[in-house]
């Protein structure tokens, strides 16, 4: 047939015609393989070459020294249970049976210890140890530097280390607009006016690069957070940076600003009339909207977060995580106090010994 013996053509010749810079072993049929040739080893040359290499050992084999000096761990059994006792993840698990024995917390813990929840995420992507393991960081950090209690509204002056400053050291003072996450990964806003340009700075709360943070007004809104003041008058977010710090007591409960804030005319950032915010003065801001958009916004914030059981599951952390963290929390903050009165007694000391040698001279 014409055409079989076309393809029959193509085919061999595809299979015989060298393809130039093509360097692939042909593999022939076994039949067609030419036949392998072995070779005996003579006795003398098996001999020779056993003597003039020694014989190894069988076993794994060996890294190269300089892995071996870079990743074998170097910690001693006495480091190895210091690390234990403070983690609280330990053979023993001390601190979690203690933080199981817990009956209840104080209410200041969890006003001072905000970020110590857990994140809310799903179970499958959570670890109890990685979320121990940050706590005790988060106790680590705070015993290198005091971080007050202040909820969104508080007024703050951070103090960070920045290389072009005159004094390396950089002081923002601000209304705080917004929390967010947990943990070591939390973050705060703050906002302030600056040569008439609003200014807007997000901190990392356990940053090593900030040097102190300091309350200058103890006091919280209405909303979990301030973003719609980037569409309000300057006034509400101008602080003076020279501003002397109020007093306040951790006893008495935290007062509450119930401010309306009046928003600009739109265009807005957003459409702050679709998310329920209290602190906003609803009767001039709908004077703005449509009648249609007006019955929109009063439907959709009754039906919103009323009956989105999704929403509320996603924002909500389970109560016996929940209670184990501050817990956990409350013996590590006993501990830091214990270790506070430690470092106040010996910096008496120290200041007992300078003015008796000052004195003597």
């Amino acid at each position: 047939h014409p055409a079989r013996d076309a393809t029959s053509a193509i085919s061999s010749s595809w299979q015989l015609r060298p393809v130039p810079g093509l360097q692939v072993p042909l593999r022939l049929p076994s039949d067609r393989r030419p036949p392998v040739r072995r070779f005996a080893c003579p006795a003398s040359i098996a001999a020779a070459s056993a003597a003039a290499s020694p014989a190894v050992p069988p076993g794994p084999p060996l890294a190269p020294a300089g892995i071996a000096r870079v990743y074998k761990p170097r910690l001693s059994p006495e480091a190895m249970k210091e690390f234990w006792r403070l983690s609280g993840i330990g053979p023993d698990h001390s601190r979690a049976k203690a933080a199981d024995q817990q009956a209840e917390v104080p209410p200041e813990i969890k006003r001072l210890y905000q970020e110590a929840l857990p994140p809310i995420v799903s179970q499958d992507y959570r670890d109890p140890i990685v979320e121990s393991l940050h706590r005790a960081e988060m106790m680590r950090r705070r015993r290198v530097i005091n971080i007050p209690e202040f909820h969104v509204g508080s007024i703050l002056a951070v103090s960070v280390m920045d290389k072009h400053a005159p004094n390396k050291v950089n002081r923002f003072v601000g209304l705080c607009i917004l929390r967010r996450h947990t943990g070591l990964f939390t973050t705060f806003t703050l906002r302030n006016m600056v040569d008439q340009v609003c200014v807007q700075i997000e901190y990392e709360l356990y940053s090593p690069s900030i040097v102190s943070i300091q309350l200058l007004k103890l006091e919280r809104r209405l909303d979990d957070n301030l973003l719609y003041l980037m569409d309000a008058p300057h006034s509400h977010c101008t602080i003076p940076f020279d501003m002397v710090p109020e007093p306040y007591s951790r006893n008495d409960p935290v007062p509450v600003n119930r401010e309306r804030v009046r928003l600009n005319p739109p265009p807005w950032m957003c459409k702050w009339h679709l998310h329920g915010y209290q602190g906003i003065d609803l009767e001039h801001l709908y004077s703005y909207l449509s009648d249609k958009d007006v019955a929109k916004a009063i439907e959709f914030s009754k039906a919103y977060k009323r009956y989105d059981l999704l929403d509320q599951y996603l924002n909500r952390v389970p109560v016996p995580d929940a209670d184990y963290a501050f817990k956990d929390i409350f013996i590590q903050h006993q501990e830091l106090l214990q270790h506070q009165q430690q470092q106040q007694q010996q910096s008496s000391k120290k200041s007992e010994v300078i003015s008796k040698l000052t004195g003597t001279v």
